[in-house]
């Protein structure tokens, strides 16, 4: 197999493109499918008028017209209006991908760090503050959300001129750094997905190692002209052409990055999360649609009169049929099991929908019933389907996350090496994915309390588990000082009795 370096010394970019996406080893996902899939206005109860076609309603008989001047009968079609029939979508896919995107990083990954000194206490709080500045915790619910539905995502990190990032920032930890040299770039981050337009060719080694990653975009000029850009990224450059007739490079869009690492962070799954359901969505849109049409025609009860009508007897609106005859009466026509058995189709159909993904039906009418009793140990007892499912994104999910940090660390030491550099090496932080609960304060503390108390814990882990992870310092120097004041106070009680 052709090396990456073989690649890009190629001089003819459009045979250097081909050789590019070729490192690609797992299939492109269909972007139009997917996309029809997950919009439920393209659901093909929607769109599909040959399969699901709209009724033809009898406006007029057929029927024989004779024409006296010309002596002749001449026959006159039946004539039909079209009559749109009911279309319900259902957003099955979206409602399940949100739920486990919210069980998976609602609650932000942890991240588990011991300090071995003040520079690594530093760049701790920088990497908080470029996550935080950066929104993570939404990009998070993004990047899952896509890697559900789209089956890949890729995260794209930069860095611009902009010092005013770092301006609170160092106020606080300059002083352990000795306030030498004040960093000047600022890191960003871009998601690169099909639904955004993206085509993505990662590009592996022959050890299965990530070491270039492609985007296949569009983008218009400024004469409204869509032209194809094909960029690529390395460990050490990027790389950006653009086709206009011909393939050429932009001056200034090929540049080395700076970054020790590529900074591009790739998730792939073979199929969306909700495939495997499909059918069942399908399905359920087809009953519903149908069973509308049969309340509309059906919702007005029909009465049925079977004998030979006498006469009338009575106004209107009181008026009395006189039925005669053999059998002779009346009835209204009635459904005894049809309703019965579509609603025991869909409601299967729905609890295997989301039973089949070990995704929760979270509704008002569900919880309900539950009370305060969904809480702590209970919600975990409830959702233990959902919170294995969640361990198993953890995976792919985890593995990301973990990597973002990693690469946010080295370019934190490249920014700024005076003050980072040596940190940036010796630092270790291990990210995990929590899964959202819901938590029992009381409970938290509880358990803490005792577990100190007993000496199974220390005071530091007792503060992390009961939810203050990041504030631990601030935390235990307040407890020293008010232990100490305590202590003072009841010296000095127990010096008065005494005297």
């Amino acid at each position: 197999m052709i090396s990456l370096q073989e690649i890009l010394a190629l001089e003819d970019i459009d045979q250097k493109i081909q050789y590019l996406k070729k490192g690609r080893k797992t299939e492109l996902p269909d972007r139009r499918k997917l996309w029809e899939d997950w919009n439920p206005d393209l659901h093909e109860i929607m769109t599909d008028k040959k399969k699901y076609p709209d009724r033809k309603v009898l406006k007029e008989e057929a029927k024989k017209i004779f024409d006296e001047k010309a002596g002749k009968t001449y026959e006159v079609d039946a004539k039909y209006e079209t009559e749109e029939v009911n279309r319900i979508t259902i957003p099955l896919e979206q409602d399940i991908v949100n739920i486990q995107t919210a069980f998976t990083v609602g609650t932000e990954p942890s991240m588990d760090c011991t300090p071995s000194d003040d520079n690594e206490k530093g760049l701790l709080a920088a990497l908080k503050s470029v996550l935080q500045k950066n929104k993570i915790k939404y990009q998070n619910k993004r990047v899952v959300r896509s890697w559900l539905s789209e089956q890949e995502v890729a995260e794209y990190w930069y860095v611009t001129d902009d010092d005013s990032f770092w301006t609170k920032f160092w106020a606080k930890v300059k002083t352990a750094f000795g306030g030498k040299t004040k960093p000047t770039k600022k890191l960003r981050s871009v998601l690169w997905s099909p639904f955004r337009g993206d085509k993505l060719y990662p590009f592996f080694d022959d050890y299965g190692d990530l070491v270039a990653i492609s985007r296949e975009f569009k983008k218009k000029d400024l004469d409204d002209t869509e032209i194809s850009v094909f960029m690529t990224v390395t460990k050490d450059s990027v790389y950006q052409w653009e086709l206009n007739k011909t393939w050429s490079t932009p001056e200034g869009k090929s540049f080395k990055h700076g970054f020790p690492k590529l900074p591009v962070l790739y998730a792939y799954r073979p199929e969306t999360y909700c495939h495997k359901i499909k059918t069942f969505r399908v399905r359920l849109e087809k009953l519903l649609s149908s069973y509308a049409d049969c309340i509309d025609y059906h919702f007005f009860p029909i009465l049925q009169l079977v004998g030979d009508v006498e006469g009338f007897t009575g106004k209107k609106k009181d008026r009395i049929v006189k039925l005669m005859g053999k059998g002779a009466g009346a009835s209204y026509l009635t459904w005894d099991q049809v309703p019965t058995t579509i609603e025991l189709e869909l409601k299967t159909l729905f609890e295997k929908a989301y039973s089949m993904t070990n995704t929760p039906q979270i509704s008002f009418e569900s919880l309900k019933g539950s009370g305060n009793a969904l809480s702590g140990v209970a919600f975990d007892y409830v959702f233990l389907s959902t919170h294995l499912q969640v361990e198993n994104h953890a995976e792919v999910i985890g593995d990301f996350m973990q990597r973002r940090v990693n690469f946010l660390v080295s370019a934190l030491g490249t920014i700024n090496p005076y003050e980072f550099d040596k940190a940036s090496q010796t630092i270790d932080i291990d990210v995990d994915i929590v899964p959202y609960r819901l938590d029992n304060i009381a409970d938290k503390v509880t358990t803490a309390v005792t577990a100190v108390d007993g000496q199974i814990w220390s005071r530091r882990e007792g503060i992390m588990f009961a939810g203050n992870a990041d504030r631990i310092e601030e935390e235990l120097k307040e407890i020293e000082e008010e232990q100490a004041a305590m202590n003072n106070k009841i010296g000095e009680k127990e010096q008065k009795i005494a005297s």
